[in-house]
């Protein structure tokens, strides 16, 4: 008997709600960037950082709006 054939693998009963996780800070990212008051190419440079690469995006964009951060938005 192979263990896991049976029933779903663990990382596909999560893959839906991370998804949904990772959409959702997504929004919120863009969101925040469009309410700023950055100029409009800086907008269009940190939207499409965030849904090209929508992890790393959000991790990036996250580090730029926090209090320690370097970059300001």
């Amino acid at each position: 008997m192979i263990v896991g054939r049976s029933g779903p693998d663990a990382m596909d009963s999560l893959s839906g709600p991370l998804a949904v996780a990772v959409a959702l800070l997504d929004l919120i990212a863009i969101v925040h960037v469009w309410c700023s008051r950055i100029e409009l190419g800086r907008k269009i440079v940190w939207s499409l950082v965030i849904l090209l690469l929508p992890v790393v995006g959000v991790v990036m964009w996250a580090a730029a709006v926090w209090p320690f951060g370097k970059a300001r938005l």
